[in-house]
């Protein structure tokens, strides 16, 4: 009988971590979110530069009479760095199977095992790498019967609220959301939050082009949003096409696309009052590392272990690898969010 079935670091990272990033989810994953608009890097073992997105400009130069050319230095990396946390899952997954069948293929061995048990930590993984991705904090006390994962790693808006303190982000591109706010009852609301995040754009952010940026909302936000379109007859406007040729809601052309976890997520952090958040930014702006050769195990490589105590009559597993997020461009991002800590 297996001792443990293992996954190496590199077929967890393909089968696990990279699917949830591509520009179109695989059919059939069990994760579906907007993970898939970050920039992913891979390699970082501990600390990296991230590299410079910014569209290449400001280059030409008048040429004198003399015979010297001066050299500008077009691309490279910013001196901001994206770091990454080892973390870890070590489980007692108490019911008796992960999928009909999964004891039986465990004990006659089926070699096919380790493919069954893999939506599993396909779905589980990637909907806490997103929660923390997000709204990780590593300084949150998070209560014992929390649902969410949101304090493994460090995400993104605790790195927008670290810029705003910074003056990185200028208040002039920042909004509050009011507590009382229901964009179901007033979906006019929506309409004017969308319409004030592109307002607030700085004037190089405002030069990209529409299909480089994109609304992150809310879902309520965007339901809200589309039934104002519905309500003034320019439904038939409010859409655009992703180069996936998926079709999007829009404003001005730039997509509006929600992710379904954030609200339920603020309202847990709130302690279950609603709460909301709208970011305006470049697409790809956001990074998530990780490092796909990490792993444990006697060599080194081991990131997903599986195995089924007869004694206990429970299944075990233990996860590893590294995480952490951060922002190329902060001066570009324009949010609107309610508050939480």
């Amino acid at each position: 009988m297996f001792e443990t079935v293992s996954i190496n670091s590199l077929s967890f990272h393909e089968a696990v971590i990279q699917p949830a990033f591509q520009d179109i989810i695989p059919q059939g994953f069990p994760y579906r979110g907007t993970l898939n608009e970050f920039t992913l890097m891979d390699n970082v073992g501990s600390k990296r530069p991230i590299i410079d997105i910014r569209r290449v400009q400001n280059i030409l130069q008048r040429r004198d009479g003399s015979c010297d050319v001066n050299y500008k230095k077009v691309v490279g990396a910013t001196t901001r760095q994206i770091s990454v946390d080892e973390i870890y899952g070590a489980t007692t997954f108490c019911r008796n199977e992960f999928y009909q069948g999964a004891l039986k293929d465990w004990r006659n061995r089926d070699p096919l095992f380790g493919n069954k048990v893999l939506p599993y930590f396909q779905g589980a993984v990637n909907i806490d790498v997103a929660s923390n991705s997000y709204f990780g904090d590593t300084d949150r006390v998070t209560s014992p019967t929390a649902t969410w994962s949101t304090n493994v790693f460090d995400g993104i808006f605790k790195w927008i609220k670290r810029y705003i303190a910074g003056a990185v982000i200028p208040a002039g591109q920042t909004a509050v959301i009011a507590a009382n706010t229901n964009y179901q009852t007033n979906p006019a609301a929506a309409y004017n939050l969308i319409k004030d995040l592109y307002d607030k754009q700085n004037p190089l952010m405002y030069s990209f082009e529409d299909g480089q940026k994109a609304f992150y909302v809310c879902k309520e936000i965007a339901n809200g949003y589309e039934d104002y379109l519905i309500s003034v007859g320019l439904d038939s406007q409010g859409y655009t096409l992703l180069e996936t040729g998926i079709k999007v809601l829009a404003y001005k052309g730039i997509p509006v696309l929600h992710e379904p976890i954030w609200t339920p997520i603020i309202t847990e952090i709130k302690g279950g009052t609603p709460g909301y958040a709208a970011v305006l930014t470049l697409r790809g702006n956001f990074v998530f590392a990780t490092d796909k050769e990490y792993g444990e195990g006697e060599d080194g490589r081991t990131a997903l272990e599986v195995w089924y105590e007869k004694k206990d009559m429970k299944w075990y597993y233990r996860l590893f690898m590294k995480a952490g997020t951060q922002i190329a461009l902060p001066e570009h991002i324009v949010v609107a969010m309610s508050d939480w800590t």
